[in-house]
């Protein structure tokens, strides 16, 4: 009840303040609620539309010239982790580049072998042996192209410019892959490197040569939303209630009394001193009136008694040997339970 007495004695005692806080809160969850239930949200939608998709692949290939325990001569081996130089010397590289279809599409394919001289990082040498390089327009969807390159060539070459080098450097190969397209409606390129190895009589593509690209138009448009009714009744309703709690705290003030209230507070905090009990009414002893139920409480503990509460005239008193020390509420009479 603690809780409850003090928060009555503040509202009596800040009933002003308190109601204008609640009713300005209340009018304003009714004025958000009018806004929202007048005004129409607008959302803003993205679309991703007319989406077309480009890729481009390199698939490897070479001819077995000659016999041997791996492969019958003339056998076309495809895309193997590696290959053999005196029996198959060239590399045949295949261009393949999906675009879309049922459109003009001009798309051109280029494919490079490049040398690269490296030292401490820094290239001193380049040079590019062009294996593919074709362009041309497609409606079906795909533009194919073939070449080959003679990998023993590339070896006696490489192995010349190693020699001439020395140890003042190394040489590194790669594959360099180059495709551009463009549409009526999409132009780009597509770009894709891997290394390229020839190691003794063996030579290998380490690595993939692929790439891809989506294409799409980005379309923005906006919608109207009419007003939720859960958001402007909730605010209408929350408006209310405040309103409502305005007026419970004018009736709160008019029914409360703060000195009973203040006095309900000290009894709740020291509870411990009190006793419930009836008084005497021997007019021998000495009555003396205590201002408040706190004083009376400190006159018990520095007399090391209780207190005595008559809950039924609500009075409170502190019996000695020739006083009664006594505290009532202002409507109470002393000379109702007293009989002086």
């Amino acid at each position: 009840m603690a809780f409850e007495h003090r928060a009555k004695l503040f509202l009596s005692e800040n009933d002003r303040l308190v109601i204008g806080v609640l009713l300005v809160i209340g009018v304003l969850c009714l004025a958000a609620a009018a806004y929202v239930f007048i005004t129409p949200t607008t959302q803003t939608l993205t679309e991703q539309t007319n989406q077309q998709t480009f890729s481009t692949r390199v698939e490897d290939s070479a001819m077995v010239t000659q016999p041997t325990d791996l492969y019958e001569e003339g056998e076309r081996i495809e895309n193997r982790s590696v290959y053999f130089t005196p029996l198959s010397p060239e590399l045949t590289l295949t261009v393949n580049t999906s675009v879309p279809s049922g459109q003009p599409v001009t798309v051109r394919q280029q494919l490079e072998l490049e040398v690269l001289g490296v030292r401490g990082g820094e290239p001193f040498y380049r040079s590019t042996r062009t294996v593919v390089n074709t362009s041309q327009e497609v409606t079906d969807g795909l533009a194919t192209e073939s070449a080959s390159a003679n990998i023993s060539d590339v070896s006696t070459t490489l192995a010349t410019l190693i020699e001439e080098v020395g140890n003042a450097g190394t040489f590194q190969l790669r594959l360099l892959l180059n495709v551009t397209y463009s549409t009526d409606a999409y132009q780009g390129s597509l770009q894709s490197t891997t290394p390229f190895v020839i190691s003794g009589d063996s030579y290998y593509i380490d690595g993939t040569l692929e790439s891809q690209q989506t294409e799409s138009t980005t379309v923005t448009s906006q919608i109207t939303q009419q007003p939720n009714p859960i958001e402007y009744g909730s605010l209408a309703v929350l408006g209310l209630l405040f309103l409502g709690l305005a007026g419970a705290v004018t009736q709160v003030k008019g029914r409360a009394d703060p000195e009973e209230l203040r006095t309900r507070i000290a009894h709740d905090q020291h509870a411990e001193w009190i006793s419930r009990g009836q008084f005497p009414t021997d007019s021998e002893k000495q009555y003396i009136s205590i201002l408040t139920l706190e004083d009376l409480v400190d006159v018990a503990i520095d007399t090391n008694r209780r207190v005595i509460h008559d809950p039924q005239i609500d009075a409170y008193a502190v019996i000695d040997s020739s006083e009664i020390y006594y505290y009532a509420l202002e409507d109470v009479e002393a000379g109702e339970w007293l009989e002086i």
